[in-house]
Parts: C-alpha cells; sequence; structure tokens
C-alpha cells in the first residue's frame, strides 16, 4: 500500500469500494459493537471520527444513542447515506476532517468514538488523542491496530482513567469474487499495474471456500475506553 496515500480523503474516495467488499464478508465489528453497547445508554451524544459506511454509527443510532458521523469521504458519505435508507435509521453526517474540529465542539459530546482512525489524521495517534483529551469530553472510545505510547498520554492526562482496554486475535480477510477482482484490488492499494509474477504470487497465497477466492488475514486489535474522573 502507498503510505504516502492513506492519509488522504482522495485515496479513500477510490479505496471505498474495496472497504465495502471487506465489510461485507467478515465479522470484524461484532466484538467493538458489543462492547460499545455495554458503555453507552439512551441519550448518550457520540462523536464518532472516521465512521466509515457507518458500520458502528447505526448499531448505536438503535440503542437510543445520538450520533453524529465525522466522514470527509464523499464515497463513504454515499455508503453512509445508502445503509441510513435501506436500514430506516437516521443519521448526522459531518463531512469535516477531524483536523478542521476544535475542541470546544468536540466537548459538546458525551463520547468520543474512534476505530482504525487517528493514525489516519495528521496528529498521528498521540497528537489526536491529545486533541480529545484537550477538549475534556467525559468519554474516549479507542480502537487501533497499532502500537502508540500509552504510557506517556496517561502521564499527561491522569484524569483520564483507562477503565477498559482488551486485546484480540481477529480474522480481516478478505473474499473476492474472481481473479480479477483481487487484481484490481491489488492495483489499486500500489496505484499501479500489476506485474504477471505479483499476480502469480497472490493466487498462491489465496484459498477457494464458500464459491469466493479468499486471501486470509489476521490482526491484534486494541480497545481502549477512558473516562474523565475529575
Amino acid at each position: 500500500m502507498i503510505l504516502t496515500e492513506i492519509n488522504k480523503i482522495s485515496y479513500w474516495n477510490e479505496y471505498a469500494k474495496w472497504y465495502k467488499l471487506w465489510r461485507e464478508h467478515n465479522n470484524y465489528h461484532d466484538p467493538i459493537k458489543n462492547f460499545l453497547l455495554k458503555f453507552t445508554h439512551r441519550g448518550t451524544k457520540i462523536l464518532d471520527i472516521g465512521a466509515g459506511d457507518g458500520i458502528l454509527s447505526f448499531p448505536l443510532v438503535e440503542h437510543g444513542c445520538h450520533v453524529t458521523a465525522l466522514e470527509p469521504s464523499q464515497s463513504m458519505q454515499s455508503y453512509l447515506l445508502e445503509n441510513a435508507k435501506n436500514y430506516k435509521i437516521p443519521i448526522s453526517i459531518d463531512s469535516r476532517r477531524f483536523e478542521e474540529l476544535d475542541s470546544h465542539e468536540i466537548s459538546k459530546f458525551d463520547l468520543a468514538l474512534a476505530c482504525n482512525s487517528l493514525h489516519l489524521t495528521e496528529y498521528g495517534i498521540e497528537g489526536a488523542l491529545c486533541k480529545i483529551f484537550d477538549s475534556n469530553i467525559k468519554n474516549v472510545f479507542m480502537v487501533t491496530e497499532k502500537i502508540f505510547a500509552i504510557e506517556k498520554l496517561q502521564g499527561l492526562y491522569p484524569e483520564y482513567m483507562l477503565n477498559f482496554s482488551y486485546s484480540y486475535l481477529c480474522e480481516s480477510s478478505f473474499a473476492y469474487h474472481c481473479s480479477e477482482e483481487l487484481f484490481s484490488h491489488w492495483e489499486c492499494k500500489y496505484k499501479r499495474k500489476l506485474f504477471k509474477w505479483e499476480k502469480i504470487k497472490l493466487l498462491s497465497m489465496v484459498t477457494f471456500e464458500r464459491e469466493h477466492i479468499w486471501l486470509k488475514d489476521y490482526v491484534v486489535v486494541n480497545i481502549f475506553y477512558w473516562r474523565r474522573g475529575r
């Protein structure tokens, strides 16, 4: 993947269809949903930072929460609106980037939610968390596959107690309908046509199950929940 491109809105406008394909063929978010619903209640005002297609926003709305989906990608917004229409669930969408929000705006919410999104901001995970903590918001729920300096943050913000943390190994596989779809996905990631040897290597890595071509992957998912104590 072109790492210099992944934090650009233009990248996600193009990559959204592949995110949708990934989402439709795994249960990556199920444990996250279960934990989120335990830490929220009817009436909770939530800012979903990098909401994507609403995979976490919609269950929270159904739970009785008031959710604002912060999603700057136009393609992701289209999926959000499509899902809202299909499931008949109202959703409030803010199309700005996280960098455009100020602390006062964040503080109006009860909980800041970020699932694999803070590392994509220009601040990085630590800087984005500092911005969130500086707002004095009451609750912060973050999911990440990345390593960050959690001890340093705890030292800078002792008023935020880490009430919950959990790590688990999760399947994050892609399922394709044909080899051409597999190749197109990786050409999107690499921003170029694949060489013949790259196609052969990809085909050697896949398995054929349930009428799909599977590229298996497993990741460690980390969940953190902070609550401001004073």
